[in-house]
């Protein structure tokens, strides 16, 4: 046994009110930003007497916040400062920024970053296009890893097992929300990100989902090969051409490697 499991500092080493808080922390989403104590005692499984203690301390640390006129609660103003400093100790950020301004000023289009979360995507910053029409994304918010150009980008770069694994993990989810859902394509799609570099999405499958866009990402690579994230464009539906597609698979093929060169590492696609 090592010293880490030892000392109970392994990988399967929890602390359960921590374990609990940070459950009542993700109860709160961007469907539902806003939660009474009862539903967060329903929506983390805590009895309401755990959940209240846990949301004081969270309360008296800034991480969430009461509305005194109706008694719900919201994510507090401390969480965006400690988002702000993940991005800035990350580094991502900063080496694809300067990337993403020259790709969206080349294109008039947005520009996302993106990255893996557990067994989900979140797009951690974007560059919009100076448009009348375009595309605005929710910052924050976790999205599926089985769908989307980004999410699929960064799911290329799994070994096999883990990306089998995680699927297996969303199958439920996946197609509750797309019922058309095609496995075998979604297979075949992330050998095809590995061979090209780039995935493009034109709509969702299912209802309730977002249409008149359409979005290209392909991986960017760390140092030692493995995928760190995701560059992206996307574009109404409107102003979509076969010129412009051309010109958006080159821009995010190029800015893929242009980020992966400022970190010191390359693309593995040429």
């Amino acid at each position: 046994m090592s010293e880490a499991s030892k000392s109970g500092e392994g990988p399967t080493y929890k602390v359960n009110g921590l374990d609990r808080a940070v459950g009542v922390l993700q109860a709160f989403t961007v469907e539902r930003p806003s939660l009474t104590l009862a539903e967060i005692s329903r929506a983390t499984g805590l009895h309401r007497s755990t959940a209240l203690r846990l949301l004081s301390t969270l309360a008296h640390h800034g991480l969430v916040i009461r509305d005194e006129d109706t008694g719900a609660y919201g994510l507090g103003y401390e969480i965006i400062a400690m988002a702000e400093t993940a991005r800035a100790g990350s580094g991502l950020t900063e080496w694809a920024r300067p990337v993403m301004k020259e790709v969206s000023e080349r294109l008039n289009e947005t520009v996302v970053l993106s990255v893996r979360t557990g067994d989900h995507r979140v797009d951690i910053d974007q560059v919009v296009a100076n448009q009348p029409i375009r595309r605005v994304i929710a910052i924050g918010e976790h999205k599926l890893m089985t769908f989307g150009a980004p999410s699929l980008s960064i799911m290329s770069g799994l070994p096999e097992s883990d990306a089998r694994a995680m699927f297996e993990r969303l199958r439920e989810r996946t197609f509750e929300k797309y019922e058309n859902y095609d496995e075998d394509q979604f297979w075949q799609r992330l050998e095809n990100i590995r061979q090209n570099g780039f995935h493009e999405q034109k709509s969702q499958y299912g209802k309730g989902t977002w249409a008149g866009s359409v979005g290209i990402a392909g991986p960017i690579y760390g140092r030692r090969g493995e995928v760190i994230g995701a560059l992206g464009v996307s574009v109404p539906s409107g102003r979509w051409s076969d010129e412009l597609r051309e010109k958006v698979i080159e821009e995010v093929r190029a800015g893929c490697a242009a980020v992966a060169a400022r970190m010191g590492s390359r693309s593995a696609v040429a």
